[in-house]
């Protein structure tokens, strides 16, 4: 079945074909917009709608009396001193799209209201916008409309909104301002139809709108949930250029994206830049804790969530929980657990995200009994465990080696509702694996099978290393063959990395360079670690003339070595003139990277 996209099924329907010429000739012989995930999203049908029933609800007989449904006529004389001056029509500036904003949280006229009852009714597009058609001219339905589209903002029911917005960017009682169009594109946005936000911003240019601050955030948001973080930098760059002055909530936006791309030393710079032109916000400080906590920063963490404290914006418990993962990423149980008890001193509740850091800082420091202690205690403290909680807790049993309780918790997890995901699996297998017990990993990926859950390249290249450094060479052809032939599952650079180590470990160097050969026809380039494999195989030979010949095209193939390479390197040398000349390579390497990075001012 043709699948189209959201503005062509909407541009398609034929109720609406007069509205503009470019709906004209579109087949429709697909009925259903599925979205990315394959899911129907929009569903067009055949039924009759009654239009003159939206007309009673916006302007019923007994309390309204439309003669001509036309164009108010302006008003041309002046308002007495002191008299109140009715506002202009929402057209651009008015709208009031964030409750409490002013002040004064938004409240709808009971015909506003009505109005969004009725449109929550309509079935399809078909009936929605001959309704929408039949709305009068006039000020007074410019607003109700706006009210009733802010209201399902509100509600989040994106999929109606986006229904609303095209026909109102088309119709010809109306004319869209540019909040219409930041709407669209926050609206496909939300629903993960970046490439449907990039046409709408498109068309706003095309159509001689001004975009705004907003329009740009709202498109870098659409970018930020669909994962196109690149693209996230670019607009903010264009924004710049172009003369428009980032608002906070732009640059929130663009710090989550760093903190994504791992880029601390941007973020910095980023917010800097910001503080200088506008106040930081609470989800400003935690989106920073989180680049520092992720950048393994524990300390600068701790610095910016004090200077949250003494500045005018207090810590809340999103700031509070991304301290704690800070903390637990690098083991600091004692540092992680005083800032979840500051949580209550605070005058905060912990949930669910709190005690999962906290499980997880216990993890990471290698003391799985210390998180199942925490597990216990949010659970008495009435908080429901979530998939992720059970995830923690098998992660921090099978760091410690503890296969067996990891293997409890995994079944746990199962009997109380929840369905594995791949990454429980995962957690389970490296258990396994790490506790020696191959035939067990072998068994989970079967079991994984049959729970409909196709085991991936990682956890085949897992379980390949594990029967290659046992020397069960005939195992790992088996399982490389079926990584062959399952979608899903095809060999990576990784795969190859694990079979020239294995080979060169086992003493197999014509093994280990037929791999390294293979790697172009399989389409692959070769990384830091294939070449620190093949250099393994001649090192253990003690060929260290070998060893000089592939560090010299690694380099050549402009891969930098790292310490593992200079170690093999060394490991080779027999003699101490080859350790002279090993070590002065590394120096002057070492010195040459050092100068290439200070031509950079920009280098991370």
């Amino acid at each position: 079945m043709q699948q189209l996209s959201i503005r062509d099924c909407l541009a398609g329907s034929p109720s609406t074909c007069r509205l503009s010429g470019w709906r004209d000739g579109l087949n429709l012989s697909c009925k259903n917009f599925y979205g990315s995930d394959g899911h129907v999203l929009l569903s067009f049908g055949n039924v009759v709608p009654n239009c003159f029933h939206l007309w009673q609800v916006l302007f019923p007989p007994v309390s309204l009396s439309w003669s001509d449904p036309g164009v108010t006529p302006p008003v041309n004389t002046k308002p007495k001193k002191g008299s109140k001056v009715k506002r202009k029509s929402k057209r651009g500036y008015g709208w009031n799209i964030e409750p409490g904003k002013s002040g004064v949280f938004r409240i709808m006229s009971p015909r506003a209201a009505e109005l969004v009852r009725f449109l929550q009714k309509q079935k399809d597009v078909n009936t929605l916008w001959e309704a929408l058609d039949s709305l009068p001219l006039g000020q007074e339905s410019w607003e109700h409309l706006t009210d009733s589209i802010s209201e399902l903002r509100s509600q989040q029911k994106w999929l109606l909104v986006i229904q609303i917005l095209e026909w109102l960017l088309q119709c010809k009682q109306f004319r869209a301002d540019v909040v219409c169009y930041n709407l669209l594109i926050e609206a496909y946005g939300k629903i993960g139809q970046y490439m449907e936000a990039e046409k709408t911003f498109n068309l706003l240019r095309r159509s001689y709108v001004a975009p705004t601050e907003m329009t740009y955030s709202a498109l870098m948001s659409a970018y930020s949930k669909a994962g196109q973080l690149d693209k996230v930098e670019r607009l903010f760059d264009e924004m710049k250029e172009l003369g428009y002055l980032p608002g906070l909530s732009t640059y929130n936006i663009l710090l989550e994206v760093l903190a994504k791309l791992g880029k601390h030393k941007k973020a910095e710079q980023v917010f800097e830049e910001m503080k200088a032109k506008c106040t930081p916000s609470a989800a400003t400080y935690t989106s920073m804790i989180n680049i520092y906590g992720r950048a393994r920063l524990p300390d600068m963490a701790e610095k910016l969530f004090r200077s949250m404290q003494e500045s005018d914006c207090p810590p809340t418990l999103y700031a509070i929980t991304a301290l704690i993962n800070a903390y637990g990423k690098e083991g600091k149980c004692a540092k992680a657990e005083e800032a979840f008890h500051s949580i209550k001193t605070l005058g905060l509740e912990p949930d669910v995200y709190s005690y999962n850091a906290l499980m997880g800082a216990y993890g990471y420091g290698g003391f799985p009994a210390g998180a199942s202690e925490v597990f216990d205690a949010m659970v008495e403290d009435g908080i429901e465990a979530d998939q992720v909680s059970y995830n923690i807790l098998i992660d921090a049993f099978s760091r410690a080696g503890e296969s067996e309780e990891a293997e409890r918790v995994f079944k746990s997890m199962k009997d109380h509702g929840y369905k594995p995901t791949s990454r429980s699996y995962m957690l389970l297998l490296k258990g396994f694996l790490r506790a020696g017990q191959v035939a067990k990993a072998e068994a989970l990926l079967e079991s994984m099978e049959r729970d409909d859950r196709k085991p991936d390249t990682f956890m085949y290249n897992s379980l390949l290393n594990a029967k290659g450094i046992r020397g069960n060479f005939g195992e790992v052809e088996r399982i490389l063959k079926v990584m062959k032939e399952r979608p899903g599952s095809r060999p990576d650079i990784s795969t190859y990395n694990i079979l020239i180590n294995i080979n060169a470990q086992a003493g197999f160097i014509e093994q280990a360079e037929n791999i390294f050969n293979s790697l172009e026809g399989e389409g692959l380039v070769p990384n830091v670690t294939t070449w620190t494999s093949l250099m393994g195989a001649y090192s253990k030979k003690k060929l260290f003339r070998k060893c000089l010949n592939v560090l010299e095209e690694m380099i050549d193939a402009r891969c930098i070595p790292d310490a593992a390479t200079w170690k093999v390197l060394l490991s080779s040398c027999t003699t101490q003139e080859e350790i002279d000349e090993a070590t002065l390579l590394t120096q002057n390497f070492g010195s040459d990277v050092r100068k290439g990075r200070n031509k950079d001012h920009r280098y991370q």
